[in-house]
């Protein structure tokens, strides 16, 4: 079996939230942080017209974040809002002023540099996004891997003056060391994944995605509207993220979104087929190429919007990932090159598993989905591990 599908039975408009998250999302310095960071510019927003031909659509658009800051993922638009709102948030409960967003990235907030230490568990994107982030500000950083992670993202991590701490076992295994050597080093965690009494950072982590679905909205201007968008889901904060966008930001109850997961590691999947409320934890480790979606449980704080505004979800096997990953890099006719890893090309690698076991048009139509249709993916990153982008693209990335 390579693709699973499950409707949601519990989707509610207009998205109800409680009041911590209203107020981590609907903060007005998200975007204007992001902003004021030196290496910041809107990431490229493209249209893919050969392949949306191919498949019956009218258009395809590909969000393509393997550009963000130069570390070739979107996760660092969470770190630096969430470590932001962090010192802001110590200063405050200290009696201090808060830091302007004006300069805050580039070297003049008055913060003591080397004191703090932040700690969190990546499967690669994310730690580095946390690293990039103390680095730029003069602090520490101690990232938790799975033991079995891509060489090249652990060197990528420790490039950025981190110290890297590999796990045996699962994301969630190294979740949960990092939590207790934190507790032991008074280190400050910056997790995208929620627990109890460990919730203000991850709302904070997924406010700070928002930016990277503003700017799809100014760039949509004067193109074909979007009526359903893939979402890789992971932990579940980007997916929180466009649910809580297009659902309370806009206010759109038409546009379908739609989630995507490895087989084996379908934690939302899972959740939304459970007759429970609450979301359900998978502990077997799941072998994918997927490594960034490798997570085991639905992040607590997100998984109520996620329930709430999801259409569908999907879990797909890797036979896909390749296919897609080849596809963005040897395009055809008019539409660009762009290069995918394997977790960015599972929105594509779930289109492409509809397509060829003939469920495009069943789905398609439940969708609203046809030759009239536009569709957003988001291609979440690039070649972040080179030797493993090139031993299943046959090339490495040289157009950059």
């Amino acid at each position: 079996m390579n693709l699973i599908s499950a409707w949601n039975p519990h989707q509610t408009f207009p998205l109800f939230c409680e009041a911590a998250l209203e107020e981590a999302f609907s903060s007005p310095d998200i975007t204007s942080l992001h902003h004021s960071i030196p290496e910041y510019k809107p990431t490229p927003l493209v249209s893919l017209p050969e392949l949306a031909r191919e498949l019956n659509l009218r258009d395809i658009f590909i969000k393509d974040e393997s550009h963000r800051f130069g570390l070739k993922a979107f996760k660092a638009l969470g770190a630096t809002y969430a470590i932001y709102r962090w010192f802001n948030d110590r200063a405050l409960r200290s009696g201090h002023k808060s830091f302007p967003v004006e300069g805050f990235f580039a070297g003049h907030n008055g913060i003591e540099s080397g004191p703090v230490t932040f700690a969190t568990a990546t499967d690669g994107n994310h730690g580095r996004g946390v690293a990039w982030t103390a680095r730029k500000l003069g602090q520490k950083a101690v990232i938790y891997m799975p033991e079995n992670s891509a060489k090249e993202r652990i060197d990528c991590i420790r490039g950025e003056g981190a110290e890297v701490v590999l796990v045996e076992g699962s994301y969630d295994d190294a979740v949960e060391r990092c939590a207790v050597d934190a507790a032991q080093n008074s280190w400050q965690i910056i997790s995208d994944t929620s627990w109890p009494g460990y919730e203000n950072i991850p709302r904070w982590i997924m406010a700070g995605y928002l930016t990277l679905f503003r700017e799809i909205k100014e760039q949509m201007e004067n193109r074909t509207p979007i009526d359903a968008a893939i979402i890789p889901a992971g932990v579940g904060a980007l997916a929180a993220a466009a649910g809580w966008y297009y659902r309370r930001e806009l206010a759109d109850a038409r546009i379908r979104l739609v989630s995507v997961e490895p087989i084996g590691a379908d934690c939302h999947l899972q959740s939304i087929q459970s007759q429970r409320d609450i979301p359900k934890s998978i502990r077997e480790s799941c072998r994918t190429l997927m490594a960034g979606l490798n997570c085991g449980t639905p992040s607590p704080v997100a998984w109520p919007i996620v329930r709430q505004s999801f259409d569908l979800f999907l879990a797909i096997s890797d036979d896909y990932v390749g296919p897609a990953m080849k596809r963005y890099f040897y395009p055809m006719g008019r539409d660009p090159r762009i290069i995918s890893g394997e977790s960015g090309a599972s929105g594509l690698a779930a289109l492409l598993s509809l397509y060829k076991n003939g469920r495009l048009g069943e789905i398609g139509k439940k969708l609203g989905l046809g030759k009239n249709s536009s569709l957003l993916l988001l291609n979440t990153e690039g070649d972040t591990a080179p030797e493993i982008f090139k031993s299943i693209v046959g090339k490495s990335d040289e157009t950059r």
